[in-house]
């Protein structure tokens, strides 16, 4: 290996998981070997915990994980050592507005912490909850017990969630971004992978020029932009791609285990 990278962060899916939502065989073989000689392996995803915890028990990762865009981080366990949700007025004013587009079939889904709340079980929810075999999971938003989102998840037709991110804009301070066409997510202000990414590399004493990230699409950006070499998929958006440094080949390609085969000589 011959760069000094001390820690790679990426994405889950449609950057280091296949299209069958699986991590391949070469992709688990350079995790392996790369974190086998000192190198920090970080799982960033938008995922809950108990959504991406079957992927580090896979690559038995004992690291710390960024999960819900970066409104949390845990230890090596499922401690959460970094937690910074929307304060409840945010959150209720966002709900207010979130009223009006309800008659367009925009679904609403709430993270938090561990707890997933669905507004009604819509094909997204239900097809993830089977997946993930998530514990603490309702449907209906009178299951809200406390207004402190870590996540707010709006589900829908991407031109109407446009309409619905430029109200949320204008009417308060939150951190948005689309992780898929058919996703608007809401964190709050200031908050997302890239904070996580600079908040954790500074606890563990890592320059950012030591760092390799790698996603694919809106909500990876300012982690990509962080770290001292971004890496887009072929697969990512056409924004993300021009806000990288390289772009890897996509993510049913190994091409996050073939980047780092290339880059670091292994």
């Amino acid at each position: 290996m011959n760069k000094d990278i001390k820690l790679i962060a990426t994405d889950l899916d449609g950057t280091f998981l296949n299209n069958e939502s699986e991590i391949s065989p070469f992709n688990k073989e350079i995790f392996d070997y790369l974190a086998n000689n000192g190198v920090d392996i970080i799982l960033s995803t938008g995922r809950p915990f108990e959504g991406m915890v079957r992927y580090k028990r896979h690559l038995n990762n004992k690291n710390n994980s960024i999960v819900l865009n970066g409104a949390i981080i845990t230890d090596s366990g499922e401690k959460f050592i970094y937690d910074e949700p929307l304060d409840e007025e945010t959150a209720l004013k966002v709900m207010e507005i979130y009223k009006k587009y309800k008659r367009h079939d925009i679904y609403l889904h709430v993270y938090s912490g561990n707890k997933y709340i669905a507004s009604e079980e819509d094909f997204y929810f239900r097809r993830y909850a089977n997946k993930e075999k998530l514990k603490e999971i309702f449907v209906g938003l009178h299951n809200i017990e406390s207004f402190e989102f870590s996540k707010m998840l709006f589900i829908g037709e991407h031109e109407i969630l446009e309409r619905l991110q430029e109200e949320i804009r204008a009417s308060v301070k939150v951190h948005t971004s689309f992780s898929h066409t058919s996703f608007l997510e809401i964190l709050r202000d200031g908050i997302n992978k890239g904070t996580a990414l600079k908040w954790l590399c500074e606890k563990k004493g890592i320059e950012r020029e030591n760092v390799i990230a790698f996603g694919d699409n809106y909500n990876d950006i300012e982690m990509i932009e962080f770290a001292g070499v971004g890496v887009a998929m072929e697969n990512g958006e056409e924004e993300v791609k021009q806000r990288a440094d390289y772009i890897a080949l996509d993510n049913h390609s190994n091409g996050v285990g073939k980047f780092l085969k290339d880059f670091l000589d292994l």
